[in-house]
């Protein structure tokens, strides 16, 4: 029930932006994308995180209000996001890495801001916001020796900047720096905790079609 309202409200949020633009914007649907570049490990003296992968993809509107020199507008979309990671206990015996999946749905909001390259059929694009992000499910992490299992948390939130170019007016690729704002896991001893939320800042390379 939580996931249905998150996405209504999300799509509301989208649709309400859409409607409150003037007509003088030029308005854009599309698809967008992102593949995480990091792939961190961390540890402690308990537990071990590696191999931390991530992707997104989902729906996306883009509205600009052209002016002499640049473009300026606003970019949202609503993106299924998959993360991965392997997990193992270093302070027990006989507990075997285990493989945890996690997947978000997230709603990032951008400012958007394009400008061209002369006489090339180039624009650069640079984009800044918030995002949100709701649990659409989750692997619980457990251990023999931890009495409860260690749970992802229902809500994340960030922001984000990013920067690239734009190909025909539709085509667009670049980099996105995200800050995550919210912990991942929930867990009171600092040994477990720092390892599972130690990363809160992440490279992505983005990609976008827009008609």
């Amino acid at each position: 029930m939580k996931t249905k309202k998150f996405i209504l409200s999300s799509m509301a949020i989208l649709l309400l932006t859409m409607l409150s633009l003037p007509l003088s914007a030029q308005i854009k649907f599309g698809v967008k994308a992102d593949v995480g570049l990091n792939n961190p490990s961390f540890n402690s003296d308990a537990l071990k995180v590696e191999n931390m992968t991530s992707y997104s993809i989902g729906p996306s509107i883009e509205a600009m209000f052209p002016f002499a020199v640049v473009d300026f507008g606003i970019e949202a979309s609503l993106l299924y996001n998959d993360n991965r990671m392997t997990v193992s206990n270093l302070s027990g015996e006989g507990n075997e890495p285990q493989e945890v999946y996690n997947r978000y749905l997230n709603l990032p909001v951008n400012a958007k801001v394009k400008f061209g390259l002369g006489m090339l059929p180039l624009r650069m694009f640079a984009t800044a916001g918030p995002y949100a992000g709701y649990l659409l499910s989750g692997d619980g992490i457990n251990f023999q020796d931890v009495g409860d299992d260690i749970k992802a948390k229902e809500f994340q939130a960030g922001a984000n900047i990013g920067f690239g170019v734009e190909v025909l007016h539709m085509i667009q690729v670049g980099l996105n720096y995200s800050v995550q704002l919210t912990d991942n896991y929930a867990h009171e001893e600092p040994n477990w905790r720092d390892p599972l939320n130690g990363k809160t800042e992440t490279w992505s390379i983005t990609g976008a079609v827009y008609f």
